[in-house]
């Protein structure tokens, strides 16, 4: 008796699962990218996230090109859909 009662259970969280796992949209997912190259770069310069602006660029095959500015310095970041930074680099070095 008592497992007729854990099935229900089960095929109920079972159905919550699938709901919860979505893909972001465009907007969401590039605020995350974005969000991940400023504090990558904050990071990198030794600086708060508050002293780094970023904005997103493009996208090829998954992986994002954000462009990330501190004072007048430019940094471009590769961002996969995970929003981990894969690389940086400095364009105008």
């Amino acid at each position: 008796m008592r497992n007729l009662l854990i099935l229900p259970a089960l095929a109920l969280l079972a159905g919550c699962v699938e709901t919860a796992v979505t893909a972001p949209s465009p907007p969401d997912l590039r605020a995350r990218q974005e969000t991940a190259c400023t504090l990558a770069i904050a990071q990198h310069i030794r600086q708060p996230p508050a002293a780094v602006t970023s904005r997103w660029l493009s996208d090829q095959g998954g992986v994002a090109r954000v462009e990330a500015v501190d004072g007048g310095r430019r940094h471009i970041c590769d961002v996969d859909a995970g929003g981990r930074v894969l690389g940086y680099s400095h364009p105008d070095a």
